[in-house]
């Protein structure tokens, strides 16, 4: 295992700045996921992490060791590709001893090791068979495998789920967090599914324009977004314009065109934007932050239904609610929200 540093990394392709002075600390034995859309810089990252990829500008280490300019074979790391990238001659046997014979091992450790990591995968009795006798899910343990097996320090895993169907991916994302925290690897994970990156990470750095725009937890970019843009990316989200207007009782005094609200989030000052979640709207006048409106739309979605209310001046919100109460279309409506689950960040990304 080893702790991976990134200072002022910096990669350009012509005048396109891909990844623009990336500061980023991962700690040894953590999983982070590299989170943003496409053209943001993730994957670029992950290939100057491993090796695969120059930066014109900055500095990789592992632990105190700088690795910069080595060679993708000597930084001891395991890669895990969209494409799974397996051997199709090979069976699974041979393309997850591949990396050991490499390293110029051979006979009765290779053969303890192999078998040691299928058992840990739960691919005891496919050894013979061939990648195009293996379901999406076994060629996806297999390419785990193969990147385990040789004991690294760093684990990459480009978007390795991207190409299974929505119920295997739900299920390999819980199995690659256990494997990930029963073998203790700093990895490394890249995707643009939000809900992937929220089921796995320890952290997510999540990036726009090749930048970070905030580093955290799940709950912590959930609920304490950084900015707009934060905010929309992950999960729904009500952004309310306005101006803050003081600060009271320990809230800040946002002033909108629905009204003046009290808010939590850290001292502000001129235009910012409130980010309040559908499931923080109450329909009547439970907490202090209160305003009127009109049901627009309302669609069911099983354990929830999912409202959308023309507010003051043309504000429009979301809530999710309870289906045991039920507003038609065109019903008016009370909506209010705690200060506590009304956030006040910067309107732009950095």
């Amino acid at each position: 295992m080893a702790s991976i540093t990134l200072r002022d990394l910096t990669k350009r392709f012509d005048a396109l700045v891909a990844v623009d002075r990336l500061n980023l600390e991962i700690q040894e034995g953590e999983l982070i996921t590299l989170l943003g859309p496409s053209g943001c810089g993730k994957t670029t990252t992950l290939r100057m992490i491993g090796g695969f990829e120059s930066p014109n500008e900055g500095d990789i280490f592992f632990g105190e060791r700088a690795v910069t300019w080595l060679q993708p074979e000597l930084r001891n790391i395991g890669i895990v590709f969209q494409n799974y990238a397996l051997f199709p001659h090979m069976t699974v046997r041979e393309n997850v001893a591949f990396g050991l014979e490499m390293r110029r091992e051979v006979g009765a450790r290779v053969r303890q090791r192999v078998a040691a990591i299928l058992s840990k995968v739960q691919l005891v009795g496919m050894e013979s068979r061939y990648p195009h006798q293996l379901s999406g899910g076994q060629q996806q343990r297999v390419a785990l495998a193969r990147a385990l097996v040789v004991n690294p320090a760093v684990l990459l895993l480009d978007e390795p789920l991207a190409n299974l169907d929505a119920k295997l991916r739900e299920e390999m994302r819980f199995y690659i967090r256990h494997l990930q925290r029963e073998f203790g690897i700093t990895t490394i994970y890249v995707t643009h599914d939000q809900a992937e990156a929220m089921v796995l990470a320890d952290r997510i750095a999540l990036m726009k324009d090749g930048r970070l725009q905030q580093l955290g937890s799940a709950e912590d970019i959930y609920r304490r977004p950084s900015n707009a843009w934060v905010a929309e990316f992950i999960g729904l989200s009500n952004l309310i314009r306005g101006t803050v207007a003081g600060r009271r009782d320990g809230a800040l005094s946002v002033r909108t065109a629905a009204g003046v609200f009290s808010c939590a989030g850290e001292d502000a000052a001129g235009e910012v934007v409130i980010c309040v979640r559908p499931e923080s709207l109450r329909f009547g006048q439970e907490h202090p932050n209160r305003l009127r409106g009109v049901v627009r739309e309302r669609v069911f979605l099983g354990n929830l239904l999912d409202y959308q209310i023309e507010g003051p001046d043309g504000l429009r919100l979301r809530v999710q609610a309870d289906p045991s109460r039920v507003f038609a279309p065109g019903t008016s409506v009370d909506v209010s929200f705690s200060p506590a689950d009304a956030w006040v960040m910067r309107a732009e990304a950095r």
